[in-house]
């Protein structure tokens, strides 16, 4: 269950801090599929990334750790552990050209 609420939790940060990144002009969304929906509004933006790992909650609610469920969350973790590293490395830039 840790890995479900760690997939919500970073699913929203990464949320937040890309949202943050394009207004300010300091990154560009690198996912065609992201940058399309972010063209079309930040609301649906935001669902999906509250809805994504909702649906992993529930598959684990339905099948808890098993099989291809453990494998999806593991990686959907590594996935955004990797993404949240690469905010951390851009604002940390960011932060060192402005200062």
């Amino acid at each position: 269950m840790k890995i479900c609420v760690f997939l919500l939790f970073a699913g929203l940060l990464d949320a937040v801090l890309t949202n943050l990144g394009i207004e300010y002009g300091i990154i560009k969304e690198g996912n065609p599929i992201m940058k399309q929906v972010i063209e079309l509004g930040w609301v649906y933006f935001y669902m999906i990334k509250i809805i994504l790992p909702l649906v992993l909650i529930g598959l684990f609610y339905l099948r808890p750790l098993k099989g291809r469920i453990r494998t999806l969350l593991t990686a959907a973790g590594v996935l955004y552990f990797s993404v949240l590293a690469y905010h951390l490395v851009w604002i940390l830039l960011y932060l060192n050209t402005t200062g």
